[in-house]
């Protein structure tokens, strides 16, 4: 599924004077498809002598759903084999996503 102005829009409106959280919004704009979620921290900074890298925090999954304020996603995670795998159930607070974005081939957060 690819956003559009028009599906965004519709889904708003759909749901305004709902009472529904921001993740129950994510949750139906975004139900089924993979996004990847930036948190706004560094999970990791590689320092050499004139280099300092900062690697985002980000999470990648397909979302499940929602509950309240807690958005569920479905992760991707590097297995003991060095495999991607999916089964990670991971539970996001709305208030700590920075942004997030659809995991479709148009570049990454």
């Amino acid at each position: 599924m690819s956003l559009s102005e028009q599906y965004i829009m519709s889904t708003i409106e759909k749901m305004q004077g709902t009472g529904k959280t921001f993740a129950e919004f994510l949750a139906e704009m975004f139900k089924d498809t993979f996004i990847e979620v930036y948190v706004g921290d560094a999970y990791e900074d590689i320092s050499t002598e004139q280099i300092s890298t900062t690697y985002p925090s980000v999470f990648c999954g397909k979302v499940l759903g929602a509950y309240r304020e807690c958005l569920i996603l479905n992760c991707a995670y590097v297995a003991q084999n060095r495999h991607l795998t999916m089964g990670n159930i991971l539970f996001v607070n709305e208030r700590a996503i920075r942004a997030l974005n659809e995991v479709d081939g148009k570049g990454t957060l």
